[in-house]
């Protein structure tokens, strides 16, 4: 026997017969066959038990879903768009359609009104992979197994916040472009409705009253009216206007001004948002023509070995990208005022 061969069944032997398999030859077998590249090609129990699968997938969950407000109202409200085999695309399409000419009216309705057809637009949202990249070693799983104690599931916990963190600043923020493509947020699109606080400044000053609060989001719901939009609508707050919600609307109110603005009709929400910048308020009008999260690939882990099977690699990932729209006319749904 060959010191080669003594060294592969020692390593055997202490795998205790697990086959060690890498995440990288499950996907190129996928790739060989023609199926679906799907993430379950890359997650084996070769090194990880089920009850350790189980809980790196329940922490993953658990922390992410702190920060996920924008994200969380879009998947709450059913405005996600699912997309089969996202790892095989890496372009989503999807259309703007144009409006027609008005009716007309006539006494007899053999009058030909203008003979009229939409247009549809082609556009394009790139679909990037979000993730973030973590390992443990071979020992640290073995001891804890030995110890009988539970896996250390700290790593993945930030993993999956860091990851869900971008997801919602894309959403807001927008993010990459990526062949010449560029995945926009509420603050950056290109056909968003602007404006400009009107009286004493942004909602964090001290000036700031409730009264005017509420001036600003009645000139925000009237600049979506303009573009046709007429709700629900979602009201986002930075962080550092949040404390101002919670004071009365004026003195000696019986009322805050988060109160008072949850009485405008069609405001269906108000949410503080970590990853939203500092004095931006958005509005959004709550429809899948405006918003959307294109959703393919859950956030979930894989794994593989390195370092001779020494260093357990993790990836936490997901394809969950942010869909702004505005109609062929460039009518948008968002309001940012900042």
């Amino acid at each position: 026997m060959t010191e080669a061969n003594v060294n592969l069944e020692v390593g055997q032997t202490f795998w205790k017969g697990a086959s060690g398999k890498w995440a990288g030859e499950r996907l190129l077998k996928a790739l060989q066959s023609g199926g679906e590249i799907s993430p379950a090609a890359l997650r084996t129990l070769d090194t990880l038990r089920k009850d350790e699968w189980i809980a790196f997938d329940e922490a993953l969950v658990e922390e992410a879903s702190i920060r996920l407000r924008g994200v969380a109202d879009l998947m709450a409200a059913g405005l996600t768009i699912p997309v089969a085999n996202a790892m095989g695309k890496t372009v989503f399409q999807y259309e703007k359609v144009s409006d027609m000419n008005a009716a007309i009216v006539s006494m007899d309705g053999a009058t030909r009104s203008e003979n009229d057809r939409q247009e549809f637009t082609l556009s394009s949202l790139p679909l990037p992979i979000t993730h973030k990249d973590f390992f443990i070693n071979i020992r640290t799983l073995t001891a804890s197994r030995e110890r009988g104690e539970s896996l250390d599931t700290t790593q993945v916990r930030t993993a999956g916040r860091l990851v869900a963190e971008e997801s919602e600043r894309m959403l807001f923020l927008g993010g990459k472009t990526f062949g010449g493509l560029t995945i926009y947020g509420y603050t950056n699109h290109p056909n968003r409705n602007t404006e400009t606080f009107v009286t004493n400044g942004n909602w964090a000053a001290a000036a700031k009253t409730g009264e005017n609060i509420l001036e600003d989001v009645l000139l925000m719901i009237e600049t979506a009216q303009a573009d046709r939009m007429y709700g629900p609508y979602w009201l986002y707050v930075p962080q550092n206007s949040s404390v101002k919600l919670e004071e009365d609307f004026k003195a000696n109110s019986d009322k805050t001004i988060r109160q008072r603005l949850s009485e405008v009709d069609g405001l269906r929400k108000i949410s503080v948002v970590d990853q939203l910048t500092a004095n931006n308020i958005v509005l959004v009008q709550a429809t899948r023509d405006v918003t959307a999260m294109i959703e393919g690939v859950p956030l979930q882990t894989v794994q593989w070995d390195i370092e001779g099977g020494f260093v357990i690699n993790f990836k936490a990932f997901q394809i969950s990208v942010p869909l702004i729209r505005a109609d062929a006319q460039g009518r948008s749904g968002v309001v940012h005022m900042s």
